[in-house]
């Protein structure tokens, strides 16, 4: 079987259809589905790019790496926000969004037979990368009753010496589950002594609305001697999905090697959004931080409520922009998040999209509007 016949559907794809097909259909949908912020990218960033867009400067072919000004932002913006210490130079690379640095990842180190450890539950690309590689997805489960952190013991007896990487992503997606300094330094350690490359995907590290930013790998791990790797996001942190610009930062081995792949693979980051970018993560962070984080609080507060007074059981979290929910009935997620559409015309997402270990659980989105949020918890409440 050839490796593109191995993946599996892609979930968000198929929700795609489903909600246009309710829509063609003449139902009036309300999407908690996908994560994608409906606020616009702050004002701010948008005149800076405005004027950078219109810079002949920016028009030309983009630094491969990211621009010197991006990566040296980068570098200050990890130590003053995490008190992290990485070379601008060796350790710090500029991803076409973070899917691209996940995506490339297993290309950098496994060959046929090697296995790649990965979430379940989790983003779907871990796994799918690991197969374009000619990797084995060996899977490790991620239950309620651990917090939705691995369990050691089990990674033990997955982990072989043909074991090239673990996947991790805390603060996790779907769940909101948060990693502590303890952990972190027991993966390390475990990693460390098998000689297996750690990531954390860190998209929604900033994503804690009403506190602080959740904990980075890096702040644990010594990125100069650990064999890890951190992804960051700016689509979550600054409502920019569209611009499509990330980061990756850690053991200079692990980022030349994505850079090498990425000179392969595609090309450097428009320079008209790294130029907004070194401008978002200076002196405005803070504030644009702040203010886009603004929304969520409520937001999570009408969804819980609503499912509370259904005797919906929720995981409890304030990380990431998401409420993980248990499906109240008997129905797996998918027939139970498909009754939603068809019959309340509600987008939900069905655990089961993020791994076997997802079944029994669906996500809400809370980056809808506000007058969707609240329409959403009605239907809810009124149907479940």
């Amino acid at each position: 079987m050839g490796r593109l016949n191995k993946l599996p559907p892609y979930l968000f794809s198929a929700m795609d259809k489903a909600k246009a097909e309710a829509l063609a259909m003449g139902v009036e949908v309300v999407d908690l589905g996908i994560g994608d912020p409906d606020r616009p990218t702050p004002a701010a960033l948008v005149e800076i790019m405005a004027a950078a867009v219109a810079d002949p400067d920016f028009h030309r072919y983009p630094a491969q790496r990211g621009s010197a000004a991006l990566r040296q932002a980068i570098s200050a913006w990890l130590f003053q926000r995490h008190q992290v210490t990485v070379d601008p130079e060796t350790q710090v690379l500029v991803l076409i969004g973070s899917k691209e640095g996940l995506g490339h990842l297993p290309t950098t180190c496994v060959e046929e037979g090697d296995n790649v450890l990965v979430p379940d539950l989790g983003y779907p690309v871990y796994g799918q990368a690991t197969l374009l590689a000619g990797g084995e997805p060996r899977l490790f489960s991620l239950v309620a009753e651990r917090g939705f952190l691995p369990d050691i013991a089990e990674l033990g007896r997955l982990a072989d010496d043909r074991t090239r990487l673990i996947f991790l992503n805390y603060p996790n997606n779907p769940s909101g589950a948060v990693a502590d300094k303890a952990f972190w330094q027991r993966m390390v350690a475990f990693t460390t002594e098998r000689d297996i490359r750690l990531v954390n995907d860190a998209a929604y590290l900033e994503v804690v609305p009403g506190g602080r930013a959740a904990l980075s790998l890096l702040s644990v791990a010594d990125p100069t001697r650990d064999r890890v790797i951190e992804l960051h996001s700016l689509s979550k942190m600054f409502n920019m999905t569209g611009w499509r610009i990330a980061f990756a930062a850690g053991h200079p081995q692990l980022i030349g090697d994505l850079a090498r792949v990425k000179e392969s693979m595609d090309s450097g980051v428009f320079a008209a959004v790294q130029e907004t970018a070194t401008h978002a993560l200076g002196e405005m962070f803070d504030d644009l931080l702040k203010g886009v984080m603004a929304a969520y609080p409520q937001r999570r507060r009408v969804i819980n409520n609503a499912l509370g007074k259904m005797g919906v059981e929720v995981f409890a979290s304030a990380a990431t922009f998401y409420v993980w929910a248990k499906v109240p009935t008997d129905e797996s997620s998918i027939d139970f998040c498909g009754r939603a559409l068809r019959e309340i015309g509600t987008v939900i997402t069905p655990g089961l999209g993020f791994g076997t270990g997802g079944e029994g659980w669906f996500r809400i989105s809370l980056t809808a509007s506000d007058e969707d949020i609240n329409e959403g918890a009605r239907r809810l409440g009124e149907w479940i």
